[in-house]
């Protein structure tokens, strides 16, 4: 394996680890209730109570109830996280193998905008990839969320390294934008087989 800078790589999971679509959470939420999906797409809260419940500041209820509220559906706990589920579709194709072979030269962490319904259901799902991953950080469990800049640095100190000495691959522009002004290099994922070729370009693989 060509030689690198680097010495460690910091993933993002929704989108670089794991397929996801939002949008199947509304279709199910939609057949329960009768709405249109496309109400719920558009009327979907991402706001603060939202980035709160990322952060682990508010409980799982809260959050239920609040979004049922601004969606103006009625669901019970069962529905919501059934529908919540679907969010995580599998792990990506061929992850499996690229992860073991970064694992034999660098040190892979992961930072995840997640919160407290979603941890053990994509634990589960990256059941077989865990072991690879030295740490993976969550929202809810460090009280910071992306683009926040406390996540980085909390991340950073952990790994006891310099930005420099990282590289860090999202999907989300605002993330790699604010991972850049930290210090990191970084990759803004849009498919497998492009995270695959900046990888080779950075000689990470």
């Amino acid at each position: 394996m060509p030689k690198s800078k680097y010495k460690a790589l910091i993933f993002d999971l929704g989108n670089v680890i794991i397929d996801i679509s939002p949008k199947k959470c509304c279709d199910h939420w939609a057949k329960l209730t009768g709405k249109k999906p496309e109400e719920l797409y558009i009327t979907f809260p991402f706001d603060e109570i939202y980035a709160q419940f990322e952060r682990g500041e508010i409980p799982a209820d809260t959050f239920r109830t609040y979004v049922s509220e601004c969606l103006g559906i009625e669901l019970t706990k069962k529905q919501f996280d059934e529908g919540w589920s679907r969010i995580l579709i599998q792990v990506r194709k061929n992850i499996p193998q690229l992860l073991k072979k970064l694992s034999h030269n660098y040190r892979l962490v992961a930072l995840s905008n997640t919160n407290e319904i979603h941890v053990p259901m994509w634990q589960e799902m990256c059941e077989p990839i865990l072991p690879y991953f030295e740490h993976i950080f969550s929202s809810n469990e460090i009280g910071f969320r992306k683009p926040e800049s406390s996540s980085f640095q909390h991340v950073l100190e952990y790994l006891e390294l310099t930005p420099g000495e990282v590289l860090f691959l999202d999907d989300n522009r605002e993330n790699i934008i604010a991972a850049k002004n930290y210090g990191f290099r970084t990759i803004c994922v849009e498919s497998y087989e492009q995270m695959v070729n900046e990888l080779k370009k950075l000689r990470i693989i």
